[in-house]
């Protein structure tokens, strides 16, 4: 790597003139300022951006993005929106990778340490610790977006920090509605669930309470033997779950899964036990992830806007980075995308 003394060698000046240069100061000539710019070209020389930001105390023009887990289409496509408006603005994003138990305080502080001019978080729930490192950052003045569910009770835990922090709501709960709404609709009264998170989860997550609103209006019961839990966010879940379904009870003729990638997986255990997709058992996914138009069949799901928050969420820092505003709270729809995977109950 090209030192400042190596450019002063080079162009017959100081290790300071050299600096002054560099770092763009005046009271240089304008004959000595194009012989350092000369070395500094042939010499390749590429200045420490984040060395210098730390001791001129100016911005380091990154941006640090939390997300649960980069190797999920849904949050890959966020963290690709972030990136390319970071890009298009002059910016680099640091990308925090939460998935697998890894603690997101732990990342906040990395984050804090980095000195970055702003923080994205799409990684869901924030514990007592991760709360305390967003009031940290706030503090530093430090610019904060949250991504997140509308209606958890877990929002609770930051709702002193929503007059500080740029908010994205998700509004996953009537996107539930509208999913179930549309399979009742078909008929469907036997209504099955593949879900990620654990049992508690599940009788306060915003998007089941959907579920068992709609169940209830069209006087459904709702059948606990019909709901899978713990199963995570995998692929593979999907099958984990559909296969412990299939053993438990064949009595349904429809399917919810908390995201697509568990009802990818799931189509493929159904067509692996026989069973007709949509003609005995209608499968609806959640996210409409680009994947989603291409299983067999193609799949029906519940469109939650990817690229819009990413990019919101990066116009957001930047804008904020640029000039203090006041924090802005922006709710986004999810959609029904009605493909093959759904059809009317037989009787």
């Amino acid at each position: 790597m090209t030192t400042l003394r190596e450019i002063a060698r080079a162009a017959g000046v100081s290790v300071s003139t050299v600096s002054r240069v560099v770092n763009g100061y005046e009271h240089v000539s304008d004959e000595v300022r194009l012989r350092v710019e000369r070395a500094i070209r042939e010499l390749n020389y590429q200045p420490n951006q984040l060395a210098r930001a730390l001791v001129s105390g100016k911005n380091t023009r990154q941006i640090g993005l939390l997300v649960y887990d980069v190797a999920n289409p849904y949050f890959a496509e966020i963290a690709t929106a972030v990136e390319n408006v970071a890009y298009q603005n002059g910016y680099s994003v640091i990308l925090c990778n939460s998935s697998e138990g890894r603690n997101t305080a732990v990342y906040l502080q990395t984050l804090i340490r980095h000195q970055v001019d702003g923080v994205a978080i799409t990684s869901g729930e924030m514990d007592p610790e991760g709360v305390e490192c967003l009031e940290r950052l706030l503090q530093r003045d430090i610019p904060v977006v949250i991504s997140r569910e509308r209606y958890w009770a877990s929002n609770a835990a930051m709702d002193h920090l929503n007059g500080s922090i740029g908010v994205m709501e998700l509004d996953y709960y009537t996107g539930s509605k509208i999913a179930t709404e549309y399979l009742v609709s078909l008929g469907h009264e036997r209504i099955a669930y593949l879900y990620s998170l654990s049992g508690s989860n599940f009788e306060i997550d915003p998007r089941v309470l959907g579920f068992k609103e709609v169940l209830a209006k069209n006087g459904l019961q709702f059948s606990e033997d019909l709901v899978v839990c713990n199963l995570g966010f995998h692929q593979s879940s999907g099958a984990r779950g559909m296969l412990e379904l299939l053993s438990r009870t064949q009595d349904f003729t429809a399917v919810i899964a908390y995201n697509d990638l568990l009802a990818i997986s799931a189509l493929a255990v159904l067509r692996e036990e026989g069973i007709q997709v949509p003609e005995q058992v209608s499968v609806m996914g959640f996210d409409n992830i680009a994947a989603s138009q291409y299983t067999y069949p193609p799949l029906t799901t519940v469109h939650v806007p990817k690229s819009e928050q990413g990019e919101f969420m990066a116009r957001y820092l930047i804008s904020q980075i640029k000039e203090r505003q006041p924090s802005v709270q922006r709710r986004l729809p999810a959609e029904l995308v009605v493909r093959q995977s759904t059809a009317v109950r037989k009787a």
